[in-house]
């Protein structure tokens, strides 16, 4: 099996929110949750997980968030963003060929438009969602993170898919929290890494089979968790829950 060169985990945005928001039977404690992306280098072009919150709230939370600003606070800073980090590696937004979305929330569509030219790849679903969530989550979705992004090169996916037909790079789908929500498994030299996106929100979660509480479809959700958590222990891959704290504080951000 081929592998992928090397990985960077590339910090965003910082949000506050209790442990009973990501899951159920969580706790009223606050956690920094992170919001990063992941840029894999391949000798087919570079892959972007993910694009973290737009750079809008650094200046402007509320206007370009509204009141959800307020029940997230947010640290970022201008240094931080997402064109600044892949500079920071070596590489312009310009040399990402493709983008994968875990899947449309706020927190991880917000710099889509920095890559007009790559082929994004999304869960068969999402984009639709996105535009006409339902009414009781339609907060958590930016219309004006996709409305640019409506002539782009989107292809979206009813199941997994080998990125490069290699197997260094693959597409899961693990559906649940949003109707196209994606994982993506990694193999580098020295290590595999199963990227979960949203599947899963904190470690707790995976451990004990918890949803969330604004998951689109709890049933799917329980499956997705009970796929990932069979890809670690059969596959050996490292699970890296976007979201967790201890994910972020324990495992290298740069890896070949």
């Amino acid at each position: 099996m081929a592998t992928a060169r090397k990985m960077w985990a590339l910090p965003g945005a910082e949000l506050t929110a209790p442990a009973s928001l990501l899951m159920h039977g969580g706790g009223p404690e606050l956690l920094q949750l992170p919001c990063p992306s992941f840029l894999i280098e391949h000798p087919k072009g570079l892959v972007l997980f993910d694009t973290g919150c737009n750079a809008k709230i650094i200046d402007d939370a509320a206007g370009y968030w509204g009141e959800v600003a307020q029940a997230l606070p947010i640290k970022w800073s201008k240094a931080d963003t997402l064109d600044k980090q892949i500079e920071g590696v070596g590489y312009k937004t310009s040399d990402v060929k493709y983008v994968i979305l875990s899947h449309a929330h706020l927190d991880h569509s917000g710099g889509l438009t920095y890559f007009p030219n790559a082929k994004f790849l999304v869960g068969a679903n999402e984009l639709r969602y996105a535009y006409w969530p339902d009414p009781d989550r339609r907060w958590a979705f930016i219309l004006n993170d996709f409305l640019p992004t409506r002539n782009y090169d989107w292809l979206e996916l009813a199941g997994d898919f080998d990125l490069f037909g290699d197997g260094s790079i693959q597409f899961l789908l693990t559906p649940g929290h949003t109707p196209g929500e994606c994982s993506v498994l990694v193999n580098l030299p020295n290590r595999k890494f199963l990227l979960t996106g949203d599947t899963a929100h904190l470690r707790a979660a995976v451990n004990t089979g918890a949803t969330m509480g604004i998951d689109f479809d709890p049933t799917q959700s329980i499956r997705s968790l009970q796929r990932i958590k069979m890809i670690r222990d059969l596959q050996g891959a490292t699970m890296w829950i976007t979201h967790d704290p201890e994910d972020w504080k324990e495992h290298p951000h740069r890896i070949e």
